[in-house]
């Protein structure tokens, strides 16, 4: 409890700091005040312009509504004399293109008449004139040969020889056609053959369609359809017309002597063929559809006619087919005698193919036929489609009917003078040709739409920029009267207010011959901002812009052990570290009225009484950097889950001196308003001299603060600092939130826990004895810490690995247990096995979502896998941690490889050459890291050697190999194999093949870390030279063989990074490690002191494995500059050491001796003192100062 004196004076003197913070206050609020009536004046002033302009361009805007309204009208006229135009244009397109499409259908319908037919009759003119035989005992020679030809040019798919047979010819044509008939079917299947125009159909269905006629066919005689077995004699008439020749030759068609003349599928369209000399059509014939292979008859020949004509297989769709007769005279006399009839069967649909561009779509042509009637075809460019029987166009469109008809053909070209007349009597075939809608549509476009909207988008954006050009002019007054006052408020916090009128106002005015230069014309922020930019001319007869601002505060803030901390780093995470930290000093400096000059690297300058004098500059300058060293506190913990171990460790280092200080601008380019002058060399020596976590001020500062009332903020340094270029000074801590109740220095500054200046490390007691004396026990925070920042990285490559196969899992948790008698040692694999690059990358990873199972149990097994690590100085939890984030390095390193990549599909698949395939496999990535945190889990601080010795049956159970590796990797296997984290295992592994192959990379990568192991180094040794020294092996071999190496390389390049980092970073690790040993050796548990052989054995640990190995990176050419970076670190710290490595093993050693000496006190008396402390602790006073309140640290 206090005294009721000291109550009483606290009381008054919290009062009083209230009274001050009221008035600083009620200042600020005075200084808020008179700005905001300045506005309101000089607000007034601009609306009096603003009104002066609007009168002055009144008339102009109304001569601009006139033009407006005046486009209005011409864009309403145009657009609708432009959509009358396009849309008129359209349709004349549309009837041009209909008449042109009319116009070949025709000219094709009646060229089916005059020519292509005429190739049939020119077949029985060629064989007639080729034959020396007497009707109607006549056979064509090459008669398949010339068929095949006329059916081609006809576009005929059958072609049929009915030879005119008398009754009393009748024995002798069935005796003639009885012993001639098998010759030239035998000839026609052979022809057939030789043409492979059955190649289209499968061999069954050959056998099938080409077998040959059975014999017994050619000894009937002329039948006809009828009687009981579906065939008869035909009965006595005057004349036959038995089928002879025909072409194709095919089984299930038309038999041989088959009487045509009683047909009455063809009524009498063949008789009257010879009766009338004339070509006759029949009717149109269709039946279902379907292919060859269909059950009906006629169904199955017609798809068979189709596809020999084709050359492939054709399916029949029920349109209309059709006979055309043609009579085969004696003769080429006038006295001409027809002698026999052929019929040549048509597909009408084949005739309206390829007539048409295929840009036309869409035209209807309805076929008729007089004996039968209609049939409608659609033809879409080269295309006919079947629509059906009947006429089915659009009756909308009846008046753009256009019409053909056979009936305007006289005869038909048989290569003879005469040519064959065509019977338009009979069955007569027409042609009527419609557009259908879709023919129509096809021409109709949305271009009169476009091009109206586009008019009437042309009139918008006229009008918007009358609007805005209107805006403009009547605002233009005022902003040329506000431009100055915005100028002054942009370089206001740039520069002080004299610099900043000379800087906009000191412009030349005269250039060559004594004519005004065009900058004298510009707005004082562009003559500003050219001048900034270096835009300027030079001008040695210019003035300078500087000024001497005599009472100032300058402060330098610097971040401690910032550069040791980002060589462990990625770029990124050390700009995410300065731009958190500097945007919230930005952010306390706007608010405190602080003018930040510039940040150069991790320093952050600032400074007090400019641009506007400040009477309490120092003040507020302590204030800010107690602030700015409170935000820092804050932010470094968050930042260490993101940014990994040691950051919270990061702090300020602040130094403040008070003096006249000489500003002003450098011309040049970029020129910024720089500080100069004995004030800022001081302030930056005040902090290189100061301490992390402190405020350290000069005499001045100190001096100005006792003016201000607070000297109870300051607390002389004990010892003098001698400065470069200053010699000794007097220096002061500057504690502006609270101070000790005896006015002594605060918990922060103490020395101890700080290394000198020099980078040396001053004793520490609590670094040795046992775990707890050398401070290495898990602390809390830390451990929660170190545990978070690692789950994210955990996270990130498991979102990495979901997004890569989707978002399926394991339907059961999956487990892998050692065989029995077998240990991880067992499993090593000389080669590990890559999954092949898939060719694609999941960029949008980030967007995975985790379950929250998965990502809980995570947590506990990184928190779970923390405690399995025992308090080593140097073997612990955040060792592993620090191995965990070279490993990450490394693998973002690999990632920002420059390969030449067009594109980002294209960076995966080089990206992935690059690496051998470790960079695109997602679950060997997460085992590299996987395996950084685990590897010394249950480590015991002693080598494998000794371990053996202390612990029997593990050495048993591991065979006296990698004993302390092997351990580590089955706790943290078996951990995982646990119950408790099934969820986690579905996440990981999808597939038995995916477990192991994830197991295989930690048994390789955990296994890798010993590097005393003889055999296991020779297996690595034999790997390296068989990848990079045997051409023999295949591609994929040598892929994997290396990426193998690159995966082991990772780890133990992690697991020694801190000898490739920065000299403190090497520094602290190898302190921790010899702490280690030495404690191992005091408790008899080493047979040397490592004192003995500390420091030549650095220098051969660096030549012999820690070299080598940075040089065998840079041979894997996957890790880019990290290479490089680690070899010029480990020489430089190699070169470092054996310069002052003597000196620091003997300072460790004294350390160790003092150490000893602590530790010999009596334990009682410890205990006691510390009781004492802590109710000093207890009975302190709280914080005193009157500004308690205004900043919360």
């Amino acid at each position: 409890m206090m005294p009721p004196q000291e109550q009483a004076k606290l009381t008054e003197k919290t009062l009083q700091g209230m009274e001050d913070v009221e008035r600083t206050n009620t200042d600020a609020f005075d200084d808020d005040r008179m700005t905001d009536e300045g506005y309101t004046a000089s607000s007034e002033s601009a609306s009096e312009k603003m009104e002066l302009a609007k009168r002055e361009t009144k008339a102009v805007f109304r001569l601009r509504l006139l033009v407006f309204l005046v486009l209005f009208l011409a864009a309403v006229t145009v657009c609708v004399i432009i959509y009358l135009i396009t849309s008129r244009g359209e349709e004349d397109e549309f009837k041009t293109q209909y008449e042109s499409a009319v116009q070949k259908l025709t000219v094709n319908f009646l060229d089916i008449a005059t020519n292509k037919l005429g190739a049939v009759s020119s077949l029985g003119v060629a064989s007639v004139a080729n034959q020396a035989q007497q009707w109607p005992l006549v056979t064509f020679a090459n008669f398949h040969q010339r068929a095949a030809t006329a059916r081609k040019q006809s576009g005929s798919i059958f072609i049929l020889l009915h030879p005119l047979v008398t009754d009393a010819q009748r024995p002798d044509w069935e005796a003639y056609s009885a012993g001639n008939a098998s010759q030239w079917i035998y000839d026609g299947v052979q022809y057939q053959e030789n043409m492979e125009m059955f190649a289209f159909a499968e061999a069954s269905i050959r056998d099938r369609l080409g077998g040959l006629i059975d014999s017994g066919f050619g000894l009937l005689p002329i039948y006809t359809y009828g009687g009981p077995h579906g065939f008869m004699p035909a009965p006595t008439a005057p004349a036959y017309l038995p089928t002879w020749q025909i072409a194709p030759v095919i089984f299930g068609g038309i038999q041989v002597n088959l009487d045509e003349a009683q047909n009455s599928f063809n009524d009498t369209a063949a008789m009257d063929t010879l009766a009338m000399e004339s070509v006759n059509i029949g009717m149109f014939h269709s039946t279902s559809p379907g292919g060859i292979t269909s059950h009906d008859h006629a169904t199955a020949m017609f798809a068979l006619l189709m596809s020999v004509a084709a050359g492939h297989l054709k399916e029949y769709e029920g349109d209309p087919m059709s006979q055309v007769f043609f009579p085969i005279f004696d003769s080429f006399t006038e006295n001409r005698k027809p002698v026999a009839v052929m019929i040549a069967w048509v597909h009408w649909l084949s005739y309206f193919q390829d007539v048409l561009p295929s840009s036309m779509d869409g035209v209807l042509v309805v076929l008729g036929n007089s004996c039968t009637g209609n049939f409608t075809y659609e033809i879409n460019g080269p295309e006919a489609v079947p629509l059906g029987a009947g006429d089915l166009h659009d009756p909308a469109y009846d008046s753009f009917r256009r019409s053909a008809s056979f009936a305007s053909v006289d005869s038909i070209a048989d290569g003879t003078k005469y040519g064959i007349p065509l019977n338009s009597d009979h069955c007569l075939i027409t042609m009527d040709i419609y557009p259908s809608s879709e023919f129509e549509e096809s021409y109709q476009t949305s271009m009169p739409i476009y091009l109206t909207i586009a008019v009437a988008a042309i009139f918008v954006f006229t009008v918007v920029m009358f609007i805005l050009y209107d805006r403009l002019v009547e605002r233009r007054q005022a902003l040329v009267l506000m431009k100055a006052e915005q100028s002054t408020a942009i370089v206001t916090s740039l520069f002080p207010e004299q610099v900043r009128d000379r800087l906009m106002e000191q412009q030349p005015s005269s250039g060559n011959n004594g004519k005004r230069t065009s900058s004298g014309f510009l707005a004082p922020t562009r003559r500003l901002k050219g001048y900034l930019d270096g835009d300027q001319d030079d001008d040695v007869d210019m003035d300078p812009i500087a000024d001497l601002f005599p009472h100032c505060t300058v402060l330098f803030a610097d971040i401690s052990g910032f550069t040791a901390w980002s060589s462990t780093r990625d770029p990124a995470q050390v700009f995410i570290l300065l731009q958190t930290v500097y945007q919230a000093f930005d952010r306390v400096a706007k608010r405190r009225k602080v003018f930040k000059v510039e940040t150069i690297g991790d320093s952050y300058v600032a400074v007090t009484g400019l641009p506007e004098p400040q009477a309490a500059h120092a003040v507020i300058m302590a204030r800010f950097a107690e602030e700015c060293n409170c935000k820092m506190n804050e932010l470094m913990p968050r930042l260490e889950s993101r940014l990994g171990p040691d950051t919270a460790e990061l702090s300020m280092r602040f130094g403040m001196h008070s003096g006249p200080v000489t500003a002003g601008v450098l011309r040049g380019d970029r020129a910024r308003f720089q500080l100069f002058g004995d004030t800022v060399n001081t302030a930056a020596r005040m902090e290189s001299t100061g301490k992390k976590g402190m405020i350290q001020a000069s005499q001045a500062t100190h001096d100005l603060l006792v003016q201000a009332g607070k000297s109870r903020w300051l607390t002389a340094r004990t010892d003098a600092i001698n400065a470069k270029g200053k010699g000794v000074l007097m220096a002061y801590w500057v504690r502006p939130t609270g101070i000790t109740r005896n006015g002594s220095i605060g918990p922060m500054d103490n020395p101890a826990r700080e290394s000198g200046s020099n980078g040396s490390h001053p004793f520490d007691a609590s670094f040795l004895t046992s775990s707890k004396r050398l401070g290495l026990k898990n602390d809390t925070l830390k451990q929660g810490r170190l545990v978070n920042w690692i789950v994210e990285i955990l996270k990130e490559h498991l979102k990495k690995l979901v997004a890569s196969r989707g978002p399926t899992g394991a339907s059961a948790p999956l487990r892998y247990n050692l065989p029995k008698g077998k240990t991880s040692l067992d499993e090593v694999a000389e080669v590990i096995k890559l999954p092949k690059f898939s060719g694609q990358m999941d960029k949008n990873w980030r967007q995975v979502a985790l379950g929250q199972d998965v990502v809980s149990q995570l947590h506990r097994y990184v928190t779970a896998l923390s405690e399995l690590y025992l308090p080593n100085p140097f073997h612990n939890f955040e060792h592993a941690a620090h191995v965990t984030m070279a490993t990450d390095k490394f693998m973002k390193r690999i990632n920002c490889a420059d390969v030449g990549a067009e594109d980002e599909d294209d960076m995966a698949a080089k990206m992935h050459d690059y690496t051998h395939g470790v960079n695109s496999d997602p679950l060997t990535l997460l085992a590299i890291v996987f395996s950084a945190l685990i590897h010394d889990a249950d480590h015991r601080g002693v080598s494998n050697t000794r371990l053996a010795e202390e612990e029997k049956q593990m050495a048993d159970k591991y065979r006296g190999k990698s004993i302390a590796e092997q351990n580590s990797l089955d706790l943290a296997w078996d951990l995982l194999m646990s119950h408790d984290y099934e969820d986690l295992r579905r996440c990981l592994f999808t597939t038995e093949s995916e477990m192991k192959r994830f197991r295989q990379v930690l048994v390789n990568v955990v296994l890798a870390t010993d590097i005393f192991d003889k055999e296991l180094n020779g297996l690595r040794k034999n790997r390296w030279d068989k990848a990079f020294s045997n051409e023999s092996l295949s591609q994929e071999e040598n892929n994997d063989l290396r990426a193998t190496i690159v995966i082991e390389h990772i780890m133990q390049a992690s697991d020694v990074s801190h000898t490739m980092q920065h000299w403190h970073i090497y520094r602290k690790w190898n302190r921790r490690l010899f702490q280690e040993l030495s404690l191992a050796y005091r408790q008899g548990r080493m047979g040397k002191d490592p004192s003995e052989f500390w420091y030549k054995g650095e220098i051969g640990f660096f030549d012999n494995y820690i070299i080598p190995l940075a040089k065998k990176l840079k041979d894997c050419r996957v890790f880019g500059v990290s290479s490089d970076e680690c070899l010029n670190y480990a020489m430089q710290n190699r070169d470092e050491w054996k310069e002052r490595g003597q000196d620091i093993v003997a300072e460790m050693v004294e350390e160790l001796r003092l150490e000893q000496e602590l530790f010999e006190v009596d334990a009682e008396t410890e205990e006691d003192a510390d009781e004492q402390t802590a109710e000093e602790t207890v009975d302190e006073p709280p914080f005193e100062d009157e500004d308690v309140q205004s900043i919360e640290c």
